[in-house]
């Protein structure tokens, strides 16, 4: 069962890494923050910037709280690791 819900967050993660990764690179490339003018973009493929800016923030704060799950379903190994890794340190 553990596996599975691994699997899970790991997967929504992956999406979430995605989206955000996708959202940033048009709000970046497309959209400048100064008023529109020569060069400048105003949409892309008929959406404005404030189409996009949902869907960023969305999957930031669902990637932020994945995150969270995902280090407290770790919490053993972390510990584990931190442990092995201070005794590696002390000899």
């Amino acid at each position: 069962m553990n596996q599975k819900i691994n699997y899970l967050i790991d997967t929504l993660l992956v999406i979430c890494l995605l989206a955000i990764t996708i959202t940033s690179l048009v709000l970046f490339f497309s959209f400048q923050s100064a008023s529109p003018g020569i060069e400048r973009t105003i949409s892309f493929f008929g959406t404005s910037k404030k189409e996009w800016l949902p869907w960023h923030s969305f999957f930031g704060l669902a990637m932020m709280i994945l995150m969270f799950l995902h280090i407290i379903l770790h919490f053993n190994w972390f510990k584990a690791m931190t442990k092995n890794l201070l005794k590696s340190i002390q000899k």
